[in-house]
């Protein structure tokens, strides 16, 4: 059965995906207090979501790479001669390494990610100005996507929104960052904010042409947060099996859930 979610995910021509740690206990060459990962990944098929819980020893995406063979495939509505499908992920460097030889995907960026830096320097000095325009100019980007949503525009109309009002405020931040990275400290805050906005700047640029993808990967962020509070209580996996295990049956009852079923019921 999770084969068969895997499957019908990797029909989806955009992904999210995102990952968070999970202690496994009795992994063979590891100690106990090693970290592992629970991996999740995200799609939409005829409409709805499909959600999927993974584990793995490591934080490497590597294990991603006969699955994304499959997405290239199997992607049903954006396969075109250039483009077989778009995963959108945060900063990790082992996305790039695993996606920039795949050359028909498109590989996403975060604003949210992007703008949580800035946010970050305004913690610790709530006055300074730069990080107050960035963050604003963010904002409206998130502003015109909830006009979008709230006009329940069409793909078409919605992408010339984006093209017509959120390329010129991208315009404005790429100005205003291009400006300022050559004036700051490169290891101040505002340097690794910079510094980190600049490496990510052609795929924070791919919203603006695909109405389809979020600004963000808040939606599989949400879906890391039960398991999340699962761990919480129970703290750890007392082995592979179990992690493979807890995985399957997360991702049974959240898509259970996403899908309006009680998942006591489900699971009967």
């Amino acid at each position: 059965m999770i084969e068969d979610m895997r499957k019908e995910l990797f029909k989806s021509k955009y992904l999210q995906i995102d990952e968070t740690v999970l202690q496994v206990l009795n992994e063979e060459g590891k100690l106990n207090t090693s970290k592992s990962y629970m991996w999740v990944i995200r799609g939409l098929i005829r409409e709805k979501p499909v959600v999927l819980y993974h584990y793995e020893p490591s934080r490497s995406a590597k294990f991603l790479e006969d699955w994304i063979g499959d997405f290239g495939k199997l992607s049903e509505t954006l396969s075109t001669d250039r483009v077989s499908g778009i995963i959108q992920t945060d900063g990790y460097e082992s996305y790039d390494s695993l996606l920039k030889s795949k050359l028909k995907i498109l590989h996403a960026g975060c604003w949210n990610h992007a703008r949580r830096k800035f946010f970050e320097i305004l913690k610790i000095d709530p006055n300074n100005a730069g990080a107050q325009w960035i963050v604003k100019e963010i904002g409206k980007l998130y502003a015109i996507e909830s006009k979008a949503k709230e006009g329940k525009l069409s793909s078409e109309e919605h992408l010339s929104l984006r093209q017509s009002e959120s390329k010129l405020i991208v315009g404005e931040i790429f100005s205003w960052m291009n400006k300022r990275i050559v004036e700051v400290a490169p290891k101040s805050s505002m340097g690794k904010a910079l510094s980190y906005l600049a490496g990510q700047w052609p795929k924070l640029l791919i919203f603006l042409d695909h109405p389809e993808l979020q600004l963000d990967t808040n939606l599989v962020e949400n879906d890391i947060r039960p398991f999340v509070v699962g761990r919480k209580n129970w703290l750890f996996s007392g082995c592979p099996q179990g992690a493979t295990a807890s995985a399957g049956f997360y991702s049974l009852i959240q898509n259970a859930k996403i899908s309006g079923i009680d998942p006591y019921s489900y699971l009967r």
